[in-house]
């Protein structure tokens, strides 16, 4: 399988038309079909924002794995400080964490 048919295939699933497609990323139905047909590609910025619609990751999209889910690494730290707190203060920086969620609309 080639990017032409890991979008193509995206975009059927959707029941979504090139034009619709199109209209989404701002550029014509031709544009569309020119990389569905594997005459074009898009730039890695547009490849980005057509991973996040049809939320899979660029990796699925450019078929380098069959795994859609987005997955998060943290590779810079995998201790957590705050196992250090006393547990009054490891309670008082969650019920913060739940404050700053609650506030900015955010399931915690």
């Amino acid at each position: 399988m080639e990017f032409k048919d890991r979008l193509k295939e995206l975009r059927l699933n959707r029941n979504i038309t090139q034009e619709e497609l199109g209209k989404t990323f701002n550029v014509i139905k031709q544009t569309i079909s020119s990389w569905e047909n594997g005459n074009s590609r898009p730039d890695i910025d547009m490849a980005s924002k057509i991973a996040d619609f049809f939320e899979v990751t660029t990796d699925y999209l450019l078929c380098r794995t069959d795994n859609k889910n987005v997955e998060t690494i943290a590779a810079h730290r995998v201790d957590d400080p705050s196992n250090d707190l006393p547990e009054e203060a490891r309670k008082s920086l969650e019920d913060f964490k739940k404050f700053l969620y609650e506030k900015h609309g955010l399931k915690y």
